[in-house]
C-alpha cells in the first residue's frame, strides 16, 4: 500500500501535464490516455480517447471503437462489464488488449485535477488526461 501512495504522489504531484486546475467531472469529459502500467505514452491526440457517460464507457484505442458499461460508487469504487471492441488490425493493437485488461481488472478510480487515475487494489494502472 505504501509503494502504491508513493506512485500516486509521483504522478499527480510531479507530472509536468498537471495545472493545478480543480477535479473535472468523469462524465462529460473526454479523456486520453496518457500513462500506462508505469510508463509514459507519447499516444497521438485522437488515439485512446474515451468518454463515460450514464454508465457507458465509450471511445478510441489505435484504430478500434472500444465500448462497455462501468458503475461506480461515492467511495471511488469502479467496475468495468461487458467491455468489446472492434477487431481492426493496427499498430499498437497490443496497448489496446493491455489497456482493456487494466479496464477488467479496475477496482476504483480517482481524479486529481485533469488526471484520472485507473486503480486496482491500490495499484496505478492508468493515467488519462481530461483533453481541453
Amino acid at each position: 500500500m505504501t509503494l502504491a501512495i508513493a506512485a500516486f504522489a509521483l504522478v499527480t504531484g510531479c507530472c509536468a501535464c498537471r495545472k493545478g486546475k480543480n477535479n473535472v467531472a468523469l462524465t462529460g469529459t473526454q479523456w486520453h490516455l496518457v500513462r500506462m502500467m508505469g510508463r509514459d505514452l507519447n499516444l497521438d491526440t485522437d488515439k485512446f480517447v474515451f468518454t463515460f457517460d450514464g454508465g457507458e464507457f465509450a471511445g478510441v484505442g489505435a484504430c478500434n471503437r472500444l465500448m462497455g458499461k462501468y458503475t461506480t460508487s461515492s467511495t471511488g469504487d469502479m467496475k468495468f462489464e461487458g467491455l468489446a471492441s472492434t477487431r481492426m488490425m493496427c499498430p499498437d493493437a497490443e496497448l489496446e488488449t493491455e489497456f482493456s485488461q487494466i479496464l477488467d481488472r479496475a477496482t476504483h478510480y480517482e481524479i486529481d485535477g485533469d488526471m484520472l487515475m485507473i486503480l486496482s487494489n491500490g495499484e496505478m494502472q492508468a493515467v488519462l488526461q481530461a483533453v481541453e
